[in-house]
């Protein structure tokens, strides 16, 4: 089990361009202390330099952040593209 029934996961996903970002940092920001903003693309982009394709990184360590943060009591905002990969 990943968090508790105290914790709360919000997935922010879509085409970029769409306003993600200002939506999950305007969530975050209303909601005030306690809650975690995990963004893909910094992740991806800032904090691995990694390009977007598939056998990356990144989907791990977005994986591994969003369930650390839950499992220990924040609520947190995942923001991405998040594409499927077939």
């Amino acid at each position: 089990m990943v968090g508790s029934t105290a914790t709360t996961l919000v997935v922010i996903r879509g085409n970029s361009g769409a306003g993600k970002s200002s939506v999950a940092r305007a969530v975050r920001a209303r909601s005030g202390r306690g809650v975690a903003l995990v963004e893909q693309d910094y992740l991806r982009r800032i904090l691995l330099r990694e390009w977007d394709q598939p056998g990356g990184v990144a989907p791990a360590l977005i994986d591994q952040t969003v369930r650390f943060c839950l499992d220990h009591g924040y609520h947190v905002v995942l923001e991405g593209i998040l594409a499927t990969t077939p």
